[in-house]
């Protein structure tokens, strides 16, 4: 089935155009261009600035000129995963587009529905004269998935509007109207390297089979996180056995729940034997899996013995050294931290231990370390940093924060929520859920450097987001469309003063 032929047929096409040019977050230039030529190809006014934020204004149809201009907002970047066996390179290849069982997906790789599709829509809303609508000022960030610096470099003082809809909510038939903030933290390890012994053992534990998943939004479906897994097991056998560490890897994004994690280890096994320790490495497995209460199906560990030869003259890590950094794993959070007081059901603060990147060459033995923590309540956001830096103090280990981003409270009297959730109720004659998530939307940054901005964000069905899993539901594509375009029609806010203000600190 041809992509482009499947409905609403211009947001399709238009999601298949963009899917063909890559666009990882920090390397959005060449969709940025392509999005201004789009924009000047249609003779409307489009601004883009040094962050690669393209703004683009449409004029109000017949009818809307005396309505305040409505804010429709997306981010053009994506998430770059793949499985291990895709051979596929994101920095030329555009994204295989795949139409299977009611989904769009790709071919082992992330498909870019977060946030291609508010792109999309866009898209296809500029280049209609068909529509109904007011002012539009359409706004296309950078980087939103690493660290938001496209909105955290943005000039608002560009907008005359005050009501936005965010187009980055990943299902369909919620309203979000407040969403968490977080920060990302940094940590790092450095170590002289001790040399193989004749006696160690060289042995490769490999945690697998995870089905990862998005770090805010599914954080607390009780999906295994490799990193988190792997690391207690180490402290199990580190309990026994005389273990150093030579490399430990898992993870490829901070904002993704890691789905695979491998450490190299040379180990003292004295009187027993490689499979002694695999035996051993299984049992905590089954028992840590057990203990955090995993739903993954397919977890699975692997544990072999690794010639000497093989390693390249590899250093080992002191056990002084190794104890302290299993001991640093061990204490680390991760996972949900508390659940919130005010909205049944949502996460209010949470940390993912994202990324463990281990470099061993030259005598010298490096890990990096990047996690994530997240809540809707600055406060437990601020406590959570400082318990990582504290607990960063007691193992001397180097600890940063930076791209932190506030979090979006909820506004009780919007009048786009009010909007959208009539427009909703005309089309399908039920109301639809009003949600807070836990996951950052760029919606915090907006409400944090614009006063009274209304804000309310929607979407279609998307599952697996950051994950080569990720698909998104087709009809829920044109359900939105049709929601979006009601919403448009429907809309009657009236102009007001627009203010700009100094950036509040969180």
């Amino acid at each position: 089935m041809k992509i482009e032929n499947l409905y609403p047929e211009k947001v399709f096409h238009y999601f298949s155009e963009i899917s063909k040019i890559p666009r990882g977050s920090n390397k959005e230039k060449k969709i940025s261009d392509w999005i201004v030529e789009f924009a000047k190809e249609r003779n409307l006014e489009v601004v883009q600035d040094k962050a690669f934020n393209v703004f683009i204004r449409k004029p109000a149809t017949a009818g809307y000129e005396e309505y305040s201009p409505l804010i429709l907002q997306g981010h053009m970047d994506m998430v770059w995963e793949k499985n291990k066996n895709t051979q596929f390179d994101f920095e030329t290849q555009g994204i295989e587009l795949v139409a299977e069982d009611g989904f769009l997906k790709a071919k082992g790789t992330t498909l870019g529905a977060d946030n291609g599709i508010a792109v999309a829509y866009a898209l296809a809303i500029l280049d209609s004269d068909d529509l109904k609508h007011p002012e539009l000022e359409i706004i296309l960030t950078t980087d939103e998935e690493d660290g938001m610096s496209g909105v955290n470099n943005l000039d608002f003082g560009i907008f005359s509007g005050k009501t936005l809809i965010n187009l980055d909510t990943e299902e369909y038939g919620q309203v979000y109207v407040s969403s968490a903030g977080g920060a990302r933290i940094f940590n790092e390890f450095n170590f002289d390297a001790e040399k193989l012994e004749d006696d160690d053992t060289v042995i490769s534990v490999d945690v697998k089979g995870l089905l990862g998943g998005h770090s805010g939004a599914e954080i607390h479906l009780g999906l295994g996180n490799s990193n988190k897994i792997l690391t207690e097991v180490l402290n199990h056998l580190n309990k026994k056995y005389t273990l150093s560490i030579m490399d430990i890897d898992g993870g490829e994004k901070t904002n993704a729940i890691p789905r695979e994690a491998v450490a190299l280890l040379a180990v003292k096994l004295e009187d027993e034997n490689v499979s002694d320790f695999e035996k051993l490495a299984k049992l905590a497995f089954e028992n840590v899996t057990k203990d955090f209460k995993i739903i993954d199906k397919n977890p699975v560990i692997e544990v072999k013995e690794i010639k000497k030869e093989e390693l390249k003259n590899q250093g080992k890590m002191s056990i002084s050294n190794t104890n302290a950094v299993i001991s640093f794993f061990h204490e680390f959070p991760n996972g949900v931290i508390a659940m919130s007081k005010d909205i049944e059901g949502l996460v209010e603060t949470s940390i993912n231990l994202g990324v463990i990147k281990t470099e061993n060459k030259d005598g010298k033995i490096n890990i990096k370390v990047q996690s994530l923590p997240r809540s809707s309540v600055n406060k437990s956001l601020e406590k959570l940093l400082n318990d990582v830096k504290e607990l960063s103090e007691k193992y001397e280990v180097a600890v940063k924060t930076n791209s932190p981003y506030p979090s979006w409270e909820y506004r009780k009297d919007s009048k786009i929520r009010d909007i959208v959730v009539n427009s909703f109720k005309k089309i399908t004659g039920k109301d639809p859920e009003i949600k807070a998530i836990h996951a950052g939307l760029e919606c915090g940054v907006f409400d944090n450097n614009m006063e009274n901005v209304d804000i309310v964000s929607i979407g279609p069905n998307i599952y697996g987001a950051h994950t080569p899993e990720e698909r998104m539901e087709i009809d829920s594509v044109g359900k939105t469309w049709e929601l979006l375009l009601k919403a448009m029609e429907d809309y009657n806010i009236k102009n007001k003063k627009f203010f700009k203000i100094e950036k509040r600190k969180y």
